[in-house]
């Protein structure tokens, strides 16, 4: 797992993972939809959830499967802890991005500070759907016979779609939870994203946000390109 794809990763996820609005009358429109993703994220302090995330590579005759723990505390604290196939631990503290690699005794550390205020932007009230917007067209859909509503978003400009082909957001239409992710990169590799067990502003010791590496792990410091 690169560094670029592990960074890409954690924003995929932090941009839908998050709940709408408590269950009221089911909307009817776009702007519905989005404005009660809007109105909880501002009451989302604490977020966990299972994860199941499938690669579907054009090199691989079948999609790469890993599954794992995903969890996130304001402002800024996100922890992905991949179980297998391959054990891997994703942490973002205090401005830096660690990626541990505990079978090969390897760390790498990406200072993403500067970037930090734009990743969690997404937390925000109207970071995600906003910004969203801004690069992408998209299509609600609410069919009777399906548990989700549906927004597909195609890219507004080819610039766009040089690193992003199509993405898929599915949001449960009991629990109002964002519960599937799926983007195509422009190669045409399909990353989903699927999260269950979603606990909501449940307490979470900062301990869990403390990532002590082992003495023989070697660390490289990485860069963004």
């Amino acid at each position: 797992m690169s560094i670029r794809k592990s960074l890409a990763a954690v924003l995929c996820a932090l941009a839908v993972i998050l709940p709408a609005a408590a269950r009221t009358a089911d909307p009817s429109s776009l702007d519905e939809v989005i404005k009660r993703v809007q109105a909880q994220q501002k009451n989302t302090n604490s977020l966990e959830a299972e994860f199941r995330q499938e690669k579907t590579l054009a090199l691989l005759a079948k999609p790469e499967v890993s599954t794992g723990h995903f969890v996130y505390q304001k402002p800024n604290n996100v922890l992905w802890t991949y179980d297998a196939p391959k054990r891997v631990t994703m942490l973002i503290a205090e401005g830096t991005l660690t990626t541990y690699y505990p079978d090969l005794k390897k760390a790498e550390k990406i200072e993403v500070k500067r970037f930090q205020d734009r990743i969690f932007k997404y937390m925000g009230a109207s970071g995600a759907i906003d910004e969203l917007g801004a690069w992408f067209n998209f299509t609600f859909s609410n069919r009777a016979d399906m548990p989700t509503y549906v927004l597909d978003l195609a890219p507004k400009s080819k610039q766009i779609a040089k690193r992003v082909q199509h993405l898929k957001i599915w949001i449960d239409k009991k629990s109002y939870l964002t519960t599937k992710f799926e983007y195509t990169e422009s190669d045409g590799d399909i990353t989903r994203y699927e999260f269950t067990n979603i606990k909501v502003n449940q307490p979470i010791a900062s301990s869990r946000f403390t990532l002590n590496l082992p003495a023989n792990v070697r660390v490289e410091q990485m860069k963004i390109q």
